[in-house]
């Protein structure tokens, strides 16, 4: 798929190709993240203050998908984890800016550190391709265990499992786009909150409360990249969370819209990574969910 943008420069973006970098670059990335996890008393570990943490194998994976991309594509725009916390100490306000770009690839490196440290699995490696604000190209990959999701917007989104070590990999799957019947006493839902986003927590956590309710049960993972891929799956049938960002959500975001997810904000607003709230799950238990909250909040 070419998209050609109508300015000056005739600029000429193939997706495909877009998609392919990614998924080497995924693969890359986890290769590094699995020999490093097998060594995690060896990393230099840091706090950043309401980030969370981070450690060497977070900055060198960043650096290997950062390298890959200026390659190929030296004049667009990076928005990466660690550098942008390093650049504009994580604030999105800060970076908002990003959005009204033509070109801006938004990484994070290792989406679930503080599982990585404790040597649990479940963590990610999140790519995205976004154009103007709206992700076009996404890719989320689970080193652990293969689980690699993929979109390219209007393509619908996919899924692959690698073999172990990444030499091979199943035959891709494409996500059938479909409705949820179950009501919201029968879902399993998945969120992520943390005590460093202040004030809003005890407002969030009477949120969980209530849904927990309602609902057959939530986990929380560790991971709202590998959450969200999980709700495209229909592991789950519903994710929310407040004060995310960016990296946290652009490619898992369109997996999920181009899998058949609702992604809105907390309002109901189209989904874009900019956004300081997110809510997916399927129609129609999304409105369901959707008019509780605006109920509650």
């Amino acid at each position: 798929m070419t998209m050609i943008i109508k300015k000056p420069e005739n600029i000429k973006i193939n997706l495909e190709e877009a998609l392919k970098l990614s998924l080497d670059l995924a693969v890359k990335s986890a290769k590094l993240l699995l020999v490093k996890q097998k060594k995690i008393s060896s990393l230099k570990i840091k706090t950043k203050l309401a980030q969370g943490l981070a450690s060497n194998a977070d900055t060198e994976s960043e650096k290997i998908i950062i390298d890959g991309i200026k390659k190929k594509y030296p004049l667009h725009y990076v928005l990466a984890e660690e550098s942008a916390y390093d650049q504009y100490q994580g604030e999105m306000v800060k970076y908002k800016f990003l959005s009204e770009k033509e070109w801006v690839w938004i990484i994070d490196p290792l989406d679930g550190t503080n599982n990585f440290l404790s040597g649990l699995d479940y963590y990610g490696v999140c790519i995205s391709l976004v154009h103007f604000g709206q992700p076009v190209v996404g890719v989320v990959l689970r080193p652990t265990n293969g689980d690699c999701f993929y979109a390219v917007k209007g393509k619908g989104a996919k899924f692959v499992r690698y073999s172990s070590g990444f030499k091979k990999k199943t035959p891709s799957i494409k996500f059938i786009k479909s409705k949820n019947k179950k009501s919201l006493s029968e879902s399993l839902l998945v969120t992520g909150f943390a005590t460093e986003k202040g004030q809003l927590f005890d407002q969030e956590f009477e949120l969980f409360k209530h849904m927990m309710g309602k609902s057959r049960g939530i986990r929380r993972m560790g991971s709202a990249a590998l959450d969200l891929c999980y709700v495209a799956k229909g592991i789950f049938d519903c994710f929310w969370e407040r004060g995310l960002a960016s990296w946290d959500v652009s490619a898992a975001g369109l997996i999920c819209l181009e899998s058949g997810v609702a992604v809105t904000d907390y309002d109901g607003q189209k989904f874009h990574p900019f956004q300081k709230t997110i809510l997916a799950s399927r129609a129609p238990l999304h409105n369901e969910i959707l008019s509780l909250f605006r109920n509650r909040l």
